[in-house]
């Protein structure tokens, strides 16, 4: 089987890393896998370095006519079944646009998106018309399948599959072992944005008391009008040189390794974060606003402690009740890694999708055969 991405994100974050991981597992399957991005080298290079990318691409809105131009000639291009894997529903108008164009058998190419948004569905005629010209959509948790829902749109029910987020994770890894001798050192991973609650993270730092020991890595890019801000709230609270802004991190294992409590303090809510995910399964705890779909991977007080979101006082506190006790830390490492590989195995994740892809395979072949 054939599987091309397309990925329009102009910055590395969660989607992102969503696509790598799938693509090397669908290559260690068998399948082959290509990506197709804008011309972002950040985003682009990662795929290149791993001979996945087939190649850039505008990307762009309802005026863009060069992408689905392009995408058609590759599928054309492609021999057997091949599906094409797009990440919001303005991608997936692309491919869609791309498959009405192909010179060859169309029907041995269908168009799947997955939803990564907490968002209502649109109702109207032309997202009605989406919606029955995709072949499905995979939301990656409950909640967002609910939030989508929740408008009654014009949409075929049977073309809807959850198929909760995973990682491709280190099976060896061991829960934190807390280390006297060091401060405790907190992970951010992700975009630096104002929906991501990074000025929430850093005034409740800023409202520990200046004795406990802590040290805060930010793994993430995002614009300097975002980033900026950030380090003058640091430098007002003076806390800025407790803080280590590492911009992109190309491998994140040795930061990983080194942490002891992950912080999601996302303001938005998250269809499902690849953070917490991320964290869980390599044994750090975990401290995420409670406001998406973090309840649906997260214990409260059992593998991880979840608080509001915008409410500085309460995270300062989460953060200190781990901080100051490394055996409530301990334990809640162990529960994390323990919950990961119980409820969020990357085997189940690739099945999962590979049952979407091929569902949806014979679902063509049978429209096909009616058809001849």
């Amino acid at each position: 089987m054939n599987v091309v991405h397309l990925v329009q994100n102009k910055v590395w974050g969660g989607g992102e890393r969503y696509v790598l991981d799938l693509c090397r597992a669908l290559v260690a399957r068998g399948h082959s896998a290509r990506v197709i991005t804008r011309r972002r080298p950040e985003v682009s290079e990662p795929f290149a370095r791993e001979g996945l990318l087939a190649g850039t691409l505008p990307l762009g809105g309802v005026l863009d006519v060069v992408s689905p131009v392009v995408l058609a000639k590759h599928l054309d291009s492609l021999d057997g079944p091949t599906v094409v894997h797009v990440h919001n529903f303005k991608a997936a108008t692309i491919a869609l646009r791309a498959r009405r164009l192909m010179r060859g058998d169309r029907d041995r190419v269908r168009v799947i998106c997955t939803r990564h948004l907490v968002r209502p569905a649109r109702t109207t005629r032309s997202a009605a018309r989406l919606y029955a010209e995709l072949d499905a959509i995979i939301f990656v948790s409950r909640l967002a399948l609910d939030s989508f829902l929740s408008t009654a749109p014009a949409v075929d029910r049977g073309k809807l599959h959850v198929v909760p987020n995973a990682i491709a994770a280190d099976p060896a890894a061991e829960p934190r072992r807390p280390d006297p001798a060091r401060p405790v050192r907190l992970l951010y991973s992700g975009r630096i944005d104002p929906e991501k609650g990074l000025d929430t993270l850093i005034e409740a730092l800023g409202r520990l008391d200046t004795a406990t020991p802590w040290q805060l890595d930010i793994c993430g890019t995002g614009r300097s009008a975002a980033v900026m801000p950030l380090m003058r709230l640091a430098s007002a609270l003076g806390i800025d040189s407790r803080i280590d802004w590492r911009g992109f991190v190309a491998d994140m294992a040795p930061v990983r390794a080194e942490a002891d409590i992950a912080v999601v303090p996302s303001r938005v809510a998250e269809s499902s974060s690849l953070a917490a995910l991320e964290a869980m399964s390599q044994g750090i705890a975990v401290v995420a606003t409670d406001n998406g779909a973090q309840r649906e991977a997260i214990t409260h007080g059992a593998d991880g402690l979840l608080v509001p979101p915008d409410e500085p006082d309460e995270l300062a506190a989460a953060l200190a009740s781990l901080i100051d006790n490394p055996t409530l830390r301990a334990d809640m490492s162990r529960s994390a890694l323990d919950n990961y590989r119980r409820s969020h195995s990357y085997q189940s994740f690739i099945t999962d999708t590979l049952e979407v892809y091929e569902t949806n395979q014979n679902r063509h072949i049978a429209h096909s055969s009616r058809r001849d």
